[in-house]
């Protein structure tokens, strides 16, 4: 039997993808030594964090991609070991 994507899984392997780009041309940019390229690298990088971001919010939105909350500190009660 043959299995679906779904366009859940899509969109996750492209987030991932464009998360493994962008580490690629941060790497490119911090390793080139030429300000043209360099430059070049930076751009291709911001547009991999613009993409990123946009793909994101697709997912967060559909419920694919949640992001845990963060509590204010005094919602937090410490544990007998993070007291002392």
């Amino acid at each position: 039997m043959q299995q679906q994507l779904t366009d859940k899984d899509i969109a996750g392997d492209v987030l991932t993808g464009v998360k493994h780009m962008a580490q690629g041309y941060m790497m490119a940019v911090m390793e080139s030594s030429d300000q043209t390229l360099r430059q070049t690298f930076k751009d291709f990088h911001d547009q991999c964090l613009n993409d990123q971001y946009r793909i994101f919010q697709v997912m967060n939105q559909h419920g694919w991609y949640k992001v845990p909350m963060i509590l204010d500190e005094a919602q937090v009660q410490p544990t007998p070991a993070q007291r002392f």
